[in-house]
């Protein structure tokens, strides 16, 4: 969890200049990531939204994944989840570093 958070703030980093912007859309983007799996969220946007979108969005918190590995249970999907999480991130960091690098 905090491998995939400290890469997210990274890629947030290389967005902007500014440390504060970077910091508070790296807590916007993390805190997204936390409310799109807490239940009450969920059963709202199952009222407004179709389930499989609803399904789709959900499949993307860091809740569920972090709720069996709080309870012990290592799962391969968990670790595969944020690993991939991590890697993404990182990978639009180096990408947006290269964009300012060559503009």
């Amino acid at each position: 969890l905090a491998g995939s958070y400290l890469a997210i703030t990274s890629f947030t980093s290389a967005l902007t200049r500014s440390q504060v912007v970077s910091l508070i859309i790296s807590v916007a983007l993390c805190l997204f990531m936390i409310m799109i799996g807490w239940p009450p969220i969920i059963d709202f946007l199952r009222d407004t939204v179709p389930n499989g979108t609803v399904d789709f969005v959900s499949s993307f918190s860091v809740m569920p994944h972090f709720a069996s590995l709080q309870r012990g249970v290592i799962d391969s999907r968990d670790i595969i989840y944020y690993l991939s999480v991590i890697v993404f991130s990182l990978f639009l960091t180096g990408v947006t570093l290269k964009s300012h690098r060559a503009g």
